[in-house]
């Protein structure tokens, strides 16, 4: 009998399931790619390509250069590529790119005419090469300048993205189509781009991840991304995610040839784990020379080209250790990932057939040592760059060995019983999605010819939390040490909670309702640290409502902060979310400044260009809509940026109110918008000088919001100290506000920020 699994709830399987046949849907090494940046390769340049196991190109298809003059189209440059790729079995990602200088003043298209030329243009090219495997991308980049110009404008893209894409329906219907190609997952932008029915045109949503951490912290936010696009999409359409741009320069901070090595297998395993079928390494060879500028060095051979020589440029660590990771696993699909000691160890699954092969690596400093199930036999490894290294016999429990930074490939000796089985049982889906139930049981069968029929089972406890819930399966076989997986059970129906600081004697709570579900019953807010008891409030939502505010009444801050935990329960009163327990401590002295008692305790500071002119100020003042809360003091900023890079920090001189107490995972504080769309961030320097900075999404509201910036070390850029991505406390406030031009762009404004507060 089938795992009752699928008869139970609604599955998200692999992503790369069910996936267009327009996209990679091969064994190993389809899926594989690089950027390129020309339409005439040299001589042996595509062999060397080919050589390298990749297997797709990305490259821009310039609209200025096809369209010669108006209505007419030139594709000859196209067609010399088309024929080189062809001859080597690699496909293209076409992007449909950028201005043109007959249209809208060569300024990205807005106006009637230019989006109805360029769609006009995108349909003739996708006419010209239907049905040679061709993927269309709608842009490159367009959340950011100076991809999109003058300035970013997401409704713009979302008029433009959609007569192309209905351009290209009509003219070639077959073709696939994708985007938005935004630079890192731009969360307010994607959605945007979902909202304003994207997703009914595109065959697959394309990002580029593009990070200063490990590229396996992209792990959460794929799936964070799946669960955007499950909200939007039509219903029955299953649409993947495709990175479309990614890569490592070797001369970042941290990072040399041999890392970047290291990070291309990661990067592009990691993505084949997260069901993302087609990676895009950035970039090919090197841009140039220049040993400090990072834009020279993405790429996986040196710059200079070697006409006389096979191969015709030198490779980098990178293109060995892609070369070795597509003939090793030539052939083989993923299968699942192995749990296999602590969540930072990596071990992934390949089979072709009942063959098995495992890529394995450890993000643990130093390494870690583990216990691979294995049935006794012997094991081949081979490391990222391709080198033989002594084999390892499975014995008892399995096969002992030490995982490192980059991977390994373990290859059986003959047939192994226990890895075979491994490949054998069902594979539990990244995610599986389900309404709220109090348990969920999930199950895996084994079939007969590897040791079955057997299932594995388990029984979930579930939330109405919108955070996955890990459920993990184990299978034994014979003596060694059990077969676990891993899924994630996803709420399809969450309630999310976020709580406010109390001011005023009140405490307010925002709840989420993204399915817009009806709900009926009571929030539980608990005080401690206080002569504070539980309060309730009663919470009702609507069919279709997606928001409730409330509060309750709130015992005042003491300045050593204030433990709140919340309950939400449903009309039965059965607790159906409990959010942790939570410490909130105002920041040492800003209460002071803000109400005039301490003005020199806090100073703003102008920083980025010093050529670029800017005026700013900083005084304690409320807008004209007053404080968030009866009784809150807060300061106003102005600020004037001429073009060009600059920001302002709000920074301290005063020692004693450096210091951060402990481990905070967040700040909030609740910021008075001016809608300019400029970046809030903050700054905090770790014990070994390395330098954090959180950063916020775009001020695009007005009036007051409460707004809470990660201190944890994600979503933030970081340089200097020990540059290694690893917070080392304790740590010291550089600037508590920083807010930064939008695009390097003139801007003026004024916002107000009140209450920081830090969350522990």
């Amino acid at each position: 009998m089938r795992s009752m699994l699928a008869a139970m709830i609604v599955l998200c399987a692999a992503p790369i399931a069910g996936a267009p046949p327009r996209l990679p849907s091969g064994p190993l090494p389809d899926g594989l790619g690089v950027n390129i940046h020309f339409t005439t390769p040299q001589p042996g340049e595509m062999k060397m390509l080919a050589d390298g196991g990749f297997t797709w190109v990305r490259m821009d298809f310039d609209w200025n250069q096809v369209e010669y003059e108006r209505g007419r189209y030139r594709f000859d440059a196209y067609d010399v590529l088309m024929k080189a790729l062809e001859e080597h079995r690699i496909r293209p990602i076409f992007i449909l790119d950028y201005v043109h200088r007959l249209y809208d003043n060569a300024q990205s298209p807005h106006t009637d005419e230019a989006i109805a030329a360029f769609a006009r243009f995108a349909a003739a090219a996708a006419k010209h090469y239907q049905g040679r495997g061709v993927l269309w991308e709608m842009y490159n980049e367009p959340n950011i300048t100076p991809f999109w110009r003058p300035t970013v404008n997401v409704q713009d893209y979302i008029r433009l993205a959609t007569a192309t894409g209905k351009a290209i329906r009509a003219a070639a219907p077959k073709e696939a189509y994708i985007g938005p190609a935004t630079s890192t997952i731009d969360w307010r932008f994607l959605e945007e781009c979902f909202r304003g029915g994207l997703l009914e045109l595109w065959d697959a949503v394309s990002v580029h991840p593009y990070r200063p951490t490990p590229p396996e912290t992209v792990i959460p936010e794929y799936a964070r991304l799946r669960a955007l696009i499950r909200r939007y999409a039509p219903k029955g359409k299953r649409i993947p995610i495709i990175s479309g741009e990614w890569g490592y320069s070797a001369a970042w901070g941290g990072m040399d040839a041999d890392k970047q090595g290291k990070m291309l297998p990661r990067q592009w395993l990691t993505n084949i784990a997260c069901g993302v079928p087609l990676s895009i390494w950035y970039d090919w060879h090197d841009d140039g020379p220049d040993p400090k500028e990072p834009e020279h060095h993405f790429g996986t051979v040196l710059h200079p080209y070697l006409k006389d020589r096979t191969p015709v440029y030198d490779p980098k660590p990178a293109y060995i250790a892609a070369r070795t990771l597509a003939s090793v696993l030539r052939g083989f699909r993923f299968d699942k990932r192995l749990v296999v000691g602590p969540p930072e160890n990596h071990v992934l699954l390949f089979k072709r057939g009942r063959e098995v092969r495992v890529a394995a690596w450890t993000t643990l400093a130093g390494g870690n040592e583990i216990v691979l199930p294995a049935s006794p036999g012997t094991l081949r490894l081979t490391d990222h760059l391709g080198k033989s290294l002594p084999p390892v016999t499975a014995a008892g429990p399995g096969a002992r060995l030490r995982l490192a930074d980059a991977p390994v490939y373990i290859v059986p000796e003959g047939r192994n019983r226990a890895l075979e089985a491994a490949g054998a049982w069902e594979a539990l889906p990244p995610e599986i999605v389900t309404a709220y139930r109090r348990t969920l049981t999930v199950q895996a069968r084994l079939p007969a010819w590897a040791g079955g029929p057997r299932t594995a089972s388990k029984t979930a406890a579930l939330s109405r939390s919108a955070e996955p819930i890990e459920t993990q399966l184990a299978l034994k076989m014979d003596q060694c040490a059990p077969i676990v997986q891993a899924t994630h059970v996803v709420v399809s129906n969450p309630l999310v909670v976020e709580m406010e600081p109390p001011i005023g004697g009140r405490a307010q709570i925002t709840v989420e309702n993204p399915a817009g579900a009806p709900f009926s019953g009571a929030v539980e807010v608990g005080f401690d640290g206080s002569a504070g008891t539980s309060r309730r409030a009663p919470l009702r939502f609507r069919s279709g409502q997606t928001l409730e505010r409330l509060s309750v009444p709130a015992p005042a801050m003491p300045p050593t902060g204030l433990s709140i935990a919340v309950r939400i329960l449903d009309s039965q009163s059965v607790t159906v979310l409990s959010i942790p327990r939570a410490r909130y401590v105002p920041v040492a002295g800003f209460g002071d400044f803000a109400s005039g008692k301490a003005p020199e305790a806090f100073t703003i500071l102008a920083d980025g260009d010093p050529r670029v002119v800017s005026s700013q100020t900083l005084v304690p003042g409320l807008p004209s809509d007053g404080p968030p809360a009866p009784g809150v003091s807060a300061v106003r900023l102005t600020y004037r940026f001429e073009q060009g890079w600059k920001f302002v920090r709000v920074t301290t001189q005063d020692s004693r109110l450096l210091p951060i107490e402990g481990r905070p995972r967040a700040l909030g504080m609740w910021i008075h918008g001016d809608g300019k769309g400029n970046i809030p961030r903050i700054r905090f320097v770790d014990r070994s000088g390395q330098t954090w900075q959180p950063d916020g999404s775009p001020i695009v509201w007005t009036g007051w919001k409460w707004f809470v910036f990660p201190l944890d070390g994600t979503r933030s850029g970081r340089w200097g100290g020990a540059d290694d991505g690893v917070i080392h406390y304790p740590i010291r406030w550089d600037s508590l506000f920083l807010l930064d031009s939008a695009g390097a762009r003139a801007t003026e404004g004024e916002i107000h920020f009140a209450a920081p507060t830090l969350i522990y």
